[in-house]
């Protein structure tokens, strides 16, 4: 009786061991997907297709460029975006920090829109199938301030997308 409890009892503790690492490797499944396509909203009224890369620091830490193109539902311009962000986290849930760059006017001669920073700081949420989505607030200072302008008032931004 005492070898037939033994030998279960070894037989089934590596099923165990590796069940455990099993879920560690689950754990950092979406920070091993280093790029992601998404479609936002940001910069007012500019809706966005964009590329990001993200490069580790380590476990919980990286930095990320993003580029994009985009047209301006206010005043109809074609713009392109380019960004760096800060990622804070792990697993499924992260804090973005990032700053982005806009120039309106992108395909045409001429135009007279300044370009855009803007200053974000959000939630980002990506799943282990590799869905993505950010919810983020975002600053855009009035560097050439205009009568007509919207001032430097914080806006909502948001992006769903794919990370592979």
């Amino acid at each position: 009786m005492k070898t037939s409890s033994l030998m279960i009892i070894l037989i089934l503790t590596p099923g165990f061991i590796f069940a455990q690492e099993g879920d560690q490797n689950q754990e950092n499944i979406s920070v091993q997907r280093k790029s992601a396509i998404h479609l936002a909203q940001d910069f007012l009224f500019t809706f966005s297709i964009n590329y990001e890369r993200l490069f580790p620091l380590n476990e919980k830490n990286n930095l990320g460029l993003r580029v994009g193109l985009g047209r301006d539902g206010g005043n109809k311009d074609n713009t392109a975006i380019i960004g760096a962000f800060y990622l804070y986290g792990k697993s499924r849930h992260f804090l973005e920090a990032a700053v982005a760059y806009q120039q309106p006017n992108l395909f045409e001669k001429g135009g007279d829109d300044n370009p855009r920073l803007a200053i974000m700081a959000g939630y980002r949420y990506q799943a282990y199938s590799g869905f993505m989505l950010k919810v983020y607030p975002e600053f855009l200072p009035d560097l050439w301030p205009e009568e007509d302008s919207w001032g430097s008032l914080p806006f909502l931004g948001f992006a769903l997308g794919y990370a592979f």
